[in-house]
């Protein structure tokens, strides 16, 4: 059985997740608090892999023409 807990927000915050119920078709309050939640994991995860993918470029060489054969080297060689 999962636990519950209570928790105090503000009736104009109410009011706003209310207005959500009815756009997105949820059944309570619990609910809407589950799929924002999910919505803001995805798009905070999935920017901070973005920001991690751009910041390792700061890293990225021309070695000029390449061979896949020899990827391990272009990788991990001075």
């Amino acid at each position: 059985m999962t636990d519950y807990i209570t928790i105090r927000i503000s009736m104009e915050d109410k009011c706003r997740l209310e207005r959500l119920v009815k756009i997105m078709n949820c059944k309570s309050l619990a609910e809407i608090f589950r799929r924002v939640l999910g919505i803001a994991e995805k798009r905070l995860i999935g920017r901070r892999d973005v920001v991690k993918a751009f910041s390792t470029l700061k890293y990225a060489r021309d070695i000029g023409e390449t061979n896949a054969t020899k990827v391990d080297e272009y990788l991990y060689s001075e």
